[in-house]
């Protein structure tokens, strides 16, 4: 119920595997594949299949720093991404700025560039590493419950075997009178 819940309905994944991705609050996702240090952030519904994430104006590959605030996401990618696929480096050799409203990716060839860019739209950059935005985005409601339903009724029958057994045993400790 979990895995279809999160999957079907919340568009994250089962928290098992080696596939990681979360909705971001402006209809996009951020996933991540085999490694936690790079991923991609792109519009599911410009994409033409679930499995895989073509690259176009609204997808970033090899993302590593990310920010979303408001209608924008900023972010660092390394272009080599690959070639560094668990590597654990933090190598970011472009910077881009995209506006979710219209899809549109302005790409910078440096951090200055980007900042400069953002502070012109009133935007404090704060790039993050892409695991710790996927965390903050992850994890819903919905996994609260559900963890509530796996501990509860354990613990709820642990507790009703312990008052047992203690009816028990003071039953068996007053002595009969004859």
């Amino acid at each position: 119920m979990q895995a279809v819940v999160n999957e079907g309905l919340l568009h994250r994944d089962l928290g098992l595997g080696d596939t990681w991705h979360a909705p971001l609050p402006n209809g996009y996702q951020i996933m991540m594949i085999d490694v936690t240090d790079q991923g991609w952030v792109y519009n599911p519904k410009t994409q033409h299949s679930d499995s895989s994430i073509g690259e176009r104006e609204d997808a970033v590959a090899g993302v590593r720093k990310v920010q979303v605030t408001g209608r924008y996401i900023l972010g660092g990618a390394d272009s080599k991404s690959f070639e560094h696929l668990g590597q654990e480096n933090d190598q970011v050799d472009s910077y881009f700025l995209l506006d979710t409203q219209t899809g549109k990716r302005t790409q910078f060839q440096s951090y200055d560039a980007m900042q400069s860019r953002a502070l012109e739209m009133n935007i404090k950059v704060s790039l993050e590493p892409i695991n710790s935005v996927y965390g903050r985005f992850r994890f819903s409601w919905f996994d609260v419950f559900a963890g509530l339903l796996f501990c509860i009724p354990p613990l709820l029958g642990l507790f009703l075997l312990v008052v047992r057994v203690l009816r028990l045993r003071r039953t068996r400790s007053i002595p009969v009178l004859v």
